[in-house]
Parts: structure tokens; sequence; C-alpha cells
């Protein structure tokens, strides 16, 4: 029953929190939503801040569950890439309290959240480490041409925060698309030679003009 209760807690803030943002909404909004009396809420979490942070928790670990889901599909360093980046649209854009947290938005700031961001959220980890991943797999494969980058991962991460502060656009969806075909385009080693209709590898190409 505590476990349950604790729950619809999780599941009521999250719901508040997401509509109202973290200032407008207080402790007994969310027990009076909940249907509950005020002094159940502290037998389960010490403070608002506290339950707050768990709710992000949560739901960035959610976030991580599904980034390892939709890269996990996929054999081809780019199509993972891409579904890295896809994520960001259809996950953390139609989540408002992450998205708040991660581009800063005031209406989803609370007291802790600079110690939480100097210490990396968790999911901002995990998909740093993905993509490094990816970067490394494209190169061992001879896929992705890194050496002409002097930080590869570094570009591909200002990238990704460059999204992130422009999912609010109405056109974020054709912005999406477009960096996806600029990253496939500047990281894969293969062109298409013009009205060839093949793919060559950028070196052999190289080489035949020598």
């Amino acid at each position: 029953m505590g476990s349950n209760k604790r729950d619809l807690f999780l599941k009521v803030g999250e719901r508040l929190f997401s509509r109202y943002g973290y200032k407008d909404v207080n402790i007994e909004d969310i027990t009076k939503e909940a249907g509950v009396g005020t002094g159940s809420f502290y037998t389960y979490f010490s403070s608002k801040e506290g339950f707050y942070e768990q709710i992000l928790d949560n739901l960035e670990s959610q976030g991580i569950r599904s980034v390892d889901r939709l890269v996990g599909g996929f054999k081809s360093p780019v199509n993972k890439m891409k579904a890295l980046y896809r994520f960001t649209t259809l996950g953390i854009k139609n989540n408002p309290i992450l998205l708040g947290i991660l581009t800063g938005d005031k209406k989803y700031i609370y007291p802790g959240q600079q110690n939480r961001l100097a210490g990396k959220s968790l999911l901002r980890s995990h998909v740093e480490k993905v993509i490094s991943q990816i970067i490394r797999e494209g190169s061992r494969k001879g896929v992705f041409r890194v050496r002409q980058y002097k930080n590869p991962r570094r570009m591909v991460l200002a990238i990704y925060d460059a999204i992130l502060m422009n999912l609010d656009s109405v056109r974020a969806e054709d912005l999406m698309n477009d960096i996806l075909r600029l990253l496939e385009r500047g990281l894969k080693r293969r062109v298409r030679l013009p009205g060839s209709g093949t793919l060559r590898d950028r070196r052999k190409v190289r080489r035949s003009e020598e």
C-alpha cells in the first residue's frame, strides 16, 4: 500500500509540475490532487525539492532506457546517431519538465538545479556516453571520417545542444531533418559521384584524382 501511495504522489506531482512548473505547485496542491492528507506526503518525501528531484530522476531513467532501446535497434553507426537525435524530438520535446531543466526554462527551475547541473544529469551524461560510443564505432568500422575534425565528439554534442534550444520552434522538425542530413554528410566517409549513381570511399576518390 505504501509503495502504491508513493507512486501516486509521483504520478500526480509529475502531472502538476509539467502543467504549472516548480514554483506554482505546492505540497497541498499535490496531496489534494492525490486525495490524501498533507501529512502523508512527508512519510515518503522530506521536502518539495527532494520530491521534484525524485521525479527528475525517474524521468531521466526512463529517457536512458528509451535512448538505449532506440539506438540498440540499429546496426549502422549513422542510423544509431539518427535515432539518438530523433529521441530529442520524440522524447524530450514531449516532456515539459525534462525540456525545461535541460534548456534552463525559468518555469521549471528549482533551488537545487545548479548542483544537479554541476554534477551532470543522468540523461545528459548517458547521451554523451552514447555519442562517444557511436563515433568510436563509426571510426573503427571506417564509416565516419573523424580525423578531419579536432574534436568530433564536442562538435556533435554542440549540435545536440543547439537542437535542444530550438525545440520550442514550430519548425523544429524541419531543423532536425536538416541537421541529420548535415551530420550524415559531414561524418560519412562515402560520397555519391555526380551522374554515376554509385557510392565510393572518399579516400579512393581522392587517390583516383591525384
